[in-house]
């Protein structure tokens, strides 16, 4: 069990092992598998308006901006945020991966069920972690509810009754809510209707959108677990300059401000504590497993 205050502030990063692209791989997602009208693109005109004239002109657009993020360059071309909201909610919906939340190399999140799990279910209750996720993907949620339900064999109502204990913000909207949540979007569904489509549309959201869209209020709760914790654990994120001054990742008090930094240069690193008010120590070797297993303290 982990009784100490702690939270953990995802990033792409974090989804990454479980099939999810980073930033980079969805570009090149996108820009693949929407060039012509077959393969993904078949589930953007069956369930949207949109025609390839219009799927071209993105693609030509977002190829040659000279950008690697979808919601970079949405913040430039705000005529093709609807379009690119749902070509992004198709990729990363497909790419959720069951199969991958529960494979045994790499997996960081079985590695923290292990620290978190007790004898009974109602004892997963008594953890003291919270979840800050900047990712669509509903991975976090999905893996600690199938694994408590199958661990304790309890009706689906008793395990989402133990899991509403540990807090899971997304900041900028989800790929839907799961069915154990009311939701109508199983995870990792290969079947994107009409209703799936509205709902992946409606949902995500960019980072330079308006957070008086109702994330006003997920920030602010994000700020004050943050704020009171003891222990404040970065793994996978990327340091965007909004996401640090709206989340108040400069004025981070723990004594156990500690995040992953893999990929990053010396200068880049150096950049991204200095974002942090250089209260964060940075780990430019460990991805987020390594993390947990030679960092994080988890009791």
């Amino acid at each position: 069990m982990i009784s100490t205050e702690t939270v953990f502030v995802l990033g792409a990063g974090a989804s990454e092992p479980y099939g999810l692209p980073l930033g980079s791989r969805l570009r090149l997602d996108v820009l693949q598998n929407f060039m012509d009208t077959t393969g993904h693109a078949v589930h953007l005109y069956n369930t949207t308006e949109f025609v390839p004239k219009q799927t071209l002109e993105f693609v030509e657009a977002f190829r040659y901006s000279g950008f690697l993020s979808v919601d970079a360059f949405l913040e430039r071309r705000p005529e093709f945020m609807d379009i690119g909201k749902a070509m992004m909610g198709i990729e990363l919906l497909l790419r959720e991966s069951a199969i991958l939340l529960w494979q045994e190399e790499r997996n960081w999140l079985t590695c923290l069920y292990q620290s978190m799990i007790g004898s009974s279910l109602e004892e997963f209750a008594e953890n003291k972690v919270s979840f800050v996720t900047f990712n669509y993907d509903r991975s976090v949620e999905h893996f600690l509810f199938t694994s408590l339900r199958n661990a304790f064999g309890r009706p689906n109502d008793e395990t989402k009754s133990v899991l509403q204990n540990t807090p899971i913000i997304h900041l900028h909207g989800r790929l839907g809510h799961l069915p154990w949540q009311g939701g109508e979007v199983p995870y990792g569904s290969a079947k994107i209707d009409v209703q799936t489509m509205r709902i992946l549309r409606n949902e995500i959201k960019v980072v330079h959108e308006d957070i008086t869209d109702g994330r006003d209020k997920d920030f602010a709760r994000a700020k004050d677990l943050i704020s009171s914790a003891t222990r404040v654990y970065v793994l996978g994120f990327g340091f965007g300059g909004r996401n640090v001054e709206r989340l108040g990742m400069g004025d981070v008090k723990s004594a156990d401000y500690q995040g992953t930094a893999r990929g990053l240069t010396p200068k880049e690193a150096s950049q991204c504590r200095t974002m942090c008010s250089e209260r964060i120590n940075l780990h430019a070797s460990m991805d987020s497993l390594d993390f947990l297993r030679h960092v994080a303290m988890l009791n």
